[in-house]
Parts: C-alpha cells; sequence; structure tokens
C-alpha cells in the first residue's frame, strides 16, 4: 500500500500521518511471537530468583506482563530496557508494506535507525508513560537535519483509555525544543526526557486512536507523548525508524545504521546477523541491571546532552 497524495501532504503540513489497515495480523504475528516468548524468559528468570510467586504461564498476551508487575513492580521496565530486537520484530521492521511508505518519504535507499523500542506499556506504570518530547532530543546533536521517520504500531485497538499516542500537529516546524531530564525532576528512576507543555501551548494536541493494524508515521521532530493505560490489558506496541544511508544518525560510536534496501540493487540483502551482535554488546553498556535487586536505571548519550 501506497500513500495517497493526501496522506502524503498530510504528513509533510503536519508531522504525522495514521496509515488505517496497513498490516494485517499474519504481519504482526511473528513479533508478537517474540515478545510473548521475552516475557517468559523475564518470569522465569524472576521466579527462579524468588520475586514471584509463579511465571503466569496460564495468561494471554495481553495480561501475563500485568500480572507478573503486580508481583513485581519494576518487570515492565526491565523488559523494556532489555533492547529486545530478534527476527520477529525485524522482519516487521522491514516488511515491504512498512518499506513502501518510508520510501515515498525519503527515497529508495533505506536505512534502519538503530534506536527501536517494544513498549509494554501495563496498565497505570509512571515508567511506561511517556511525556512531550521529540524523538531527535534522544540524539547527539547534529542530527536534527536528518529525516527520520517513525512507524509506532500497536498490537492491539488503542484508545485514550488503554494510552494511545498523542501529538502536536505542526510542532515539527519548529526546530528543536528545550528538553529537559525527567528524573531529575520527578523521578530519579526514569529516563526520559521531556519538552514543559507551556513550550508547546500554540500547538494542537491530536489524539491518535487507532485500530489493528495501523501504523502511526511521524516525523522525527514532531513533539509527541503516550496518555497513561487506564485497562486492564498490556498495551504493547513497537516503534520503528528509519534514514537514509549515510547520513547523521545521531547514534555515531554506539550503533550503526542497518541498511535495508538499495534502490540501484533489488538483490541487496540485510546482514541481521551483524546487526543483532552489535545491538546486544551495545545495550549491555546502556542498563544497569543489579541482579541482587532487580532494579533497573538507563544511561544514553541523550542524559548528558540535556543535563
Amino acid at each position: 500500500m501506497s500513500l495517497a497524495v493526501e496522506q502524503l501532504r498530510h504528513y509533510q503540513d503536519h508531522g504525522f500521518v495514521i496509515v488505517e489497515g496497513l498490516l494485517t495480523p499474519d504481519d504482526l504475528q511473528p513479533a508478537i511471537d517474540e515478545i510473548g516468548a521475552h516475557v517468559g524468559v523475564l518470569a522465569d528468570a524472576l521466579y527462579d530468583a524468588g520475586r514471584i510467586p509463579e511465571t503466569y504461564a496460564g495468561l494471554g498476551f495481553f495480561e501475563r506482563l500485568a500480572a507478573i508487575e503486580r508481583a513485581h513492580s519494576t518487570a515492565a521496565v526491565m523488559f523494556h530496557v532489555s533492547g529486545l530486537l530478534g527476527r520477529g520484530i525485524a522482519s516487521l521492521w522491514s516488511s515491504p508494506k512498512l518499506l513502501t511508505v518510508v520510501e515515498q518519504l525519503i527515497g529508495p535507499d533505506i536505512a534502519g535507525h538503530p534506536v527501536c523500542n517494544v513498549r509494554s506499556k501495563t496498565p497505570q506504570t509512571e515508567l511506561m508513560t511517556v511525556p512531550w518530547h521529540q524523538d531527535t532530543a534522544y540524539l547527539l546533536p547534529g542530527a536534527e537535519g536528518t529525516h527520520q521517520p517513525a512507524a509506532w504500531i500497536p498490537f492491539l485497538d488503542v484508545t485514550a483509555e488503554t494510552g494511545c499516542m498523542q501529538v502536536k500537529r505542526g510542532g515539527h516546524r519548529a526546530g528543536v525544543f528545550t528538553h529537559e531530564i525527567e528524573r531529575d525532576v520527578a523521578n530519579p528512576k526514569s529516563w526520559y526526557l521531556y519538552i514543559p507543555e507551556g513550550d508547546l501551548a500554540a500547538y494542537e494536541t491530536v489524539t491518535c486512536e487507532m485500530a489493528l493494524g495501523s501504523a502511526l508515521f511521524i516525523n522525527q521532530l514532531t513533539p509527541h507523548r503516550s496518555l497513561e493505560n487506564y485497562s486492564d490489558k498490556v498495551r504493547w506496541s513497537v516503534d520503528l525508524r528509519w534514514q537514509r544511508p549515510g547520513e547523521p544518525a545521531g547514534w555515531e560510536g554506539y550503533l550503526d545504521l542497518m541498511e535495508m534496501r538499495r534502490g540501484d540493487d533489488p538483490a541487496f540483502r540485510p546482514d541481521w546477523n551483524g546487526f543483532f551482535a552489535q545491538r546486544a554488546k551495545a545495550f549491555e553498556g546502556f542498563r544497569n541491571l543489579d541482579e541482587n535487586s532487580f532494579d533497573i536505571s538507563v544511561e544514553g548519550p541523550w542524559i548528558d546532552r540535556w543535563r
């Protein structure tokens, strides 16, 4: 599916566009299976350490992590900062359906940006509720001029109650906003940046309620946030990003781009093995896991940039 002219113009003018019906359940299932298996690994580790009374193996994809978290309060945070990205998620990230849209935005040469996230948004968990920010603020200075569209993809229907996304219409035209570090103000364990709401008052807030199979494409300069999840289910989602190869990524010295498509070489195939190995090594440096307490803290280049 390609973007219609009106959709492409909406993305360019407003900094985002929701593409409905882009993906099927079969497109999403490999990523869901991978995430579910990783929840099982976390459950086994916490159970073996005596941190939870059972592994909750009988619960479904949208219930299990929430039950684990009720028994161990940092479980969702532990899952998020693990940096999960295997072949199931990679198959979605590099799917022709997504790359066809991305090609319309940045051209035929496409690289995956190394900052990709699985969002384990459990019910009413403060550290899973992301404040107003721009994606580019989490990168090293100098990458602001690189067009880095992201696709935010939920694995269930999302509403304001379940913690959908909100965006600031047209905010991408303002350049980079000043960000502050949330943990220095409100939560010593937070790794999030935030834009003070008063700085965004001139921009309309759009609540992005979406059906399963939809994708929200967003410019890296568009301010956005997630709402609190007030449902009884885990609002699972992924955000996947791309850019043109050879342009500043803002992650130099940490992770390389993942080249996915060369417009002049239809036979090109991505080197997933090399990317997975590099990512696994890099993420060990971004988290500090105390194996005795299972407490989690996160460090990254954005902390020094905005401190």
